[in-house]
């Protein structure tokens, strides 16, 4: 019992570490999942807003019929324009000036092609001036709303106060886990460099989601927006 009671006693004096340890490490695990998981959900609503573009280039392509043979050419030459701008959005951009520059100059287009239409639709024929009003002006709008949806959510970032901290937990986990087999004495090589390996690949999902191209095949990602170029042809 003595014996027993002992040896309960030395490891008491350790609690404090130990539960420092599990809480940095615990800590750490959580904002990793809640990382990911912003992220996640982040990409999950571009992949929606591409569609929805994708989706409405393709109506306001279809319903430039009903304008007059001049305008409908200048909307199409529009339309093209914004969506090869749309495509290169995140086409080998690597920074976040990069990729302000690429959104800067979509929103000029959109604004060229917004007043394009403004023009175009009173100028239709008589027989379809009320079709070019009341389909493809809804049209219009809506291409105008989705792509804008997109710029905003492209300019959506994680917090950095969020992903300092994440490095810092991190940071800390491996000091405790070094700092505890230097005590022991211990080198276990093959373990360290699995949790390095699946650290740095968590991460690099995670940040790489924020530049899918850097993550996902080109014609994967833009998919959508790619058959509406082809059909645009």
């Amino acid at each position: 019992m003595p014996n027993f009671t002992g040896n309960h006693l030395n490891i008491v004096k350790y609690a404090p570490l130990i539960f420092f340890a599990s809480a940095i490490f615990g800590l750490s695990a959580l904002v990793l999942g809640f990382t990911f998981s912003g992220a996640n959900e982040h990409f999950d609503k571009r992949i929606s807003l591409i569609r929805a573009q994708a989706d409405a280039i393709t109506q306001v392509y279809q319903s430039s019929k009903y304008l007059n043979p001049r305008d409908q050419n200048e909307v199409h030459k529009s339309l093209k324009e914004i969506l090869a701008d749309r495509l290169a959005m995140f086409q080998e951009v690597n920074t976040f000036d990069a990729l302000n520059a690429n959104i800067t100059r979509l929103g000029d287009k959109l604004n060229e092609f917004n007043e394009l239409m403004m023009l175009s639709i009173p100028r239709a024929p008589i027989g379809n001036r009320e079709l070019a009003d009341k389909i493809l002006r809804p049209q219009a709008d809506n291409l105008m709303e989705v792509l804008r949806d997109g710029m905003l959510n492209a300019r959506h970032h994680p917090p950095v106060i969020l992903e300092r901290f994440l490095f810092a937990l991190l940071s800390i986990g491996a000091l405790l886990s070094g700092y505890a087999m230097a005590v022991k004495n211990e080198e276990d090589w093959f373990l360290t460099f699995i949790s390095l390996g699946l650290m740095g690949f968590a991460l690099y999902v995670i940040f790489a989601l924020e530049f899918p191209n850097e993550l996902f095949p080109y014609e994967t990602f833009n998919a959508d927006l790619l058959r509406a170029q082809t059909l645009m042809q």
